[in-house]
C-alpha cells in the first residue's frame, strides 16, 4: 500500500474534497482502499463544468453519501431543482449557487429557506416565494443577480438573517426605495441597472464596505446615516440628486455649492473611512469635490473615475484650496480617465505638492502614453517639488490592468 493510502480517512476525505467531483469519483478505481472514500468525503459539485450532462450530474450527486460542502447548479426544470436542493439540505449544504440562464427564472424551493447549515447563497435569475417568514438562520453571504426584490423582501432578509455578513445586489429589479439596516452586515454592494429613487444606509454599526453603482444617479438620493465603522465607500457619483453623509447634506442638483462645516462631531460617522471611490462629471459645481473630500479626514486610498473631459471652467481650482486634512494620511491615488488636460494636471499637482505621506499615484490614461507624455506630465505637476520623497507616479493605457481598479471584480456572479 502506498504512503498516501495509509493516511487516516479524515485526511483523505479532506484531500478529496478539494478535487472536482468527477475526479474525486474516479479515485474509487484505484484500489479497494479508495473504493468508497469519495462517497463519504465532503462534495464540491459544479454542474456548469458538466454542461449538458444532467444524467452524469445526477449520478454523481445521488451516488455520493457524505456531506455537501459546495454545490453549483445551472437550473433545469422545477422538479430537478427541488430534488437536488432538498437532498442537499438534508446533507448539510454550506455553499449553494443556483444559476438561471437566458430568460429562464425559477423560484427557490421552500425546503431551502429554513436551512440551518447554509452559510453562502448565490442566485442568478431566481425568485423568492411571496409568503416569507424566517429565512436562512445561519447565512453569512448572500449574492443576488437579476433577482426581483419585492418591497418587503430586503427587510425580511435583513431582519431574519441574524448572521448575515455580506450582501451583494447586482442588476436586481429593486424597489424604488432601498433601505439597508442590519447589526451584523459588514459588506454591502449595490450595482443597479434599474431606477432607485433613494438608497438609505442606517443602523449598520458594523458596516465596513459600501460599494455603489446605480443607473441614472442624477435621479438617486443617497443617505449614509449610521455606519460608524465604514472603511470603503464608493463609487460616489458627484451628480447624485442628493447626498447625505452623516449630518452633512448635499442637494447636488439645487445647491451644489453647499459647504461642509468640518467639526469633529459632524465628521464622526466618516472618520473610519480609509478608501473612497468617486466619479467626477462635467456638470459639477467647482466647489463640490473639495467639499466632499473634507468629509473624510483620515482617507488613505482615493479612487477617481472621470467619464469624459471636463472643461477648465467647471473644474475646481485646486491651487486655491487650503490643505485638506486627508492629505496628512493619503497613501495611494488611482485615477481612471486621465487625459492630461488642465483639470487633470491641476488636481494631480495639488496632490503631489500637498500629499505628505503619498506613496503611489496610478494614472490610467485615455490618451497614448509615450515617454514624451510622461516627461511633460511630471514637469507640469511639479513632480520634482513633491511633498513626499517616496512618491511613485505610474502611467498606464486605460485598457491595461483595469480589473485592478474596479471594485466590482469580487461581486460578479458567474
Amino acid at each position: 500500500m502506498d504512503m498516501i493510502s495509509e493516511l487516516p480517512d479524515c485526511i483523505l476525505h479532506s484531500i478529496l474534497s478539494f478535487l472536482p467531483a468527477q475526479d474525486a469519483a474516479r479515485t474509487s478505481v484505484l484500489s479497494s482502499r479508495w473504493r468508497h472514500l469519495w462517497e463519504e468525503a465532503p462534495l464540491r459539485l459544479d454542474d456548469e463544468s458538466l454542461c449538458g450532462k444532467e444524467q452524469l450530474v445526477s449520478r454523481i450527486f445521488y451516488a455520493h453519501r457524505g456531506p455537501i460542502e459546495n454545490f453549483r447548479l445551472v437550473c433545469y426544470t422545477r422538479a430537478t431543482i427541488d430534488g437536488f436542493v432538498e437532498s442537499a439540505v438534508k446533507r448539510g449544504i454550506r455553499e449553494l449557487t443556483l444559476l438561471g440562464y437566458g430568460r429562464y427564472s425559477f423560484e427557490l424551493p421552500p425546503s431551502l429557506l429554513p436551512c440551518n447549515s447554509l452559510h453562502q447563497l448565490s442566485l442568478r435569475l431566481g425568485e423568492f416565494p411571496q409568503a416569507l417568514h424566517s429565512l436562512f438562520p445561519n447565512l453569512k453571504e448572500l449574492r443576488l443577480s437579476c433577482v426581483k426584490l419585492h418591497n418587503d423582501l430586503l427587510h425580511i432578509l435583513l431582519s431574519t438573517c441574524g448572521s448575515l455578513d455580506t450582501l451583494h445586489l447586482i442588476d436586481c429589479l429593486n424597489p424604488s426605495v432601498v433601505s439597508i439596516s442590519s447589526t451584523s452586515l459588514r459588506k454591502f454592494a449595490l450595482k443597479s441597472s434599474s431606477w432607485v429613487n433613494e438608497l438609505i444606509i442606517k443602523d449598520t454599526p458594523n458596516l465596513e464596505s459600501f460599494k455603489l453603482d446605480v443607473y441614472s444617479p442624477e435621479n438617486t438620493g443617497v443617505k449614509v446615516l449610521d455606519a460608524p465603522k465604514l472603511q470603503f465607500l464608493g463609487f460616489l457619483c458627484l451628480n447624485f440628486n442628493a447626498l447625505q453623509l452623516g449630518e452633512n447634506f448635499y442637494d447636488l442638483q439645487e445647491t451644489p455649492s453647499f459647504h461642509v462645516k468640518a467639526t469633529p462631531c459632524r465628521l464622526k460617522i466618516l472618520s473610519y473611512v480609509k478608501t473612497l471611490a468617486i466619479k467626477i462629471t462635467p456638470t459639477l459645481d467647482k466647489t463640490t469635490p473639495p467639499d466632499i473630500l473634507r468629509c473624510f479626514p483620515f482617507l488613505e486610498n482615493l479612487f477617481i473615475m472621470k467619464e469624459e473631459r471636463i472643461d477648465s471652467g467647471y473644474y475646481p481650482r485646486w491651487d486655491e484650496q487650503c490643505s485638506l486634512s486627508f492629505l496628512n494620511h493619503l497613501k495611494t491615488v488611482n485615477m481612471r480617465g486621465f487625459y492630461g488636460d488642465w483639470s487633470d494636471v491641476e488636481l494631480l499637482r495639488y496632490l503631489v505638492l500637498h500629499g505628505k505621506v503619498l506613496k503611489k499615484v496610478t494614472l490610467r490614461c485615455v490618451v497614448s502614453v509615450c515617454q514624451k507624455f510622461v516627461v511633460t506630465m511630471r514637469r507640469q505637476v511639479s513632480f520634482e517639488e513633491r511633498e513626499s520623497s517616496d512618491l511613485e507616479l505610474l502611467f498606464y493605457q486605460d485598457a491595461q490592468n483595469v480589473d485592478q481598479f474596479s471594485p466590482w471584480k469580487e461581486v460578479v456572479i458567474r
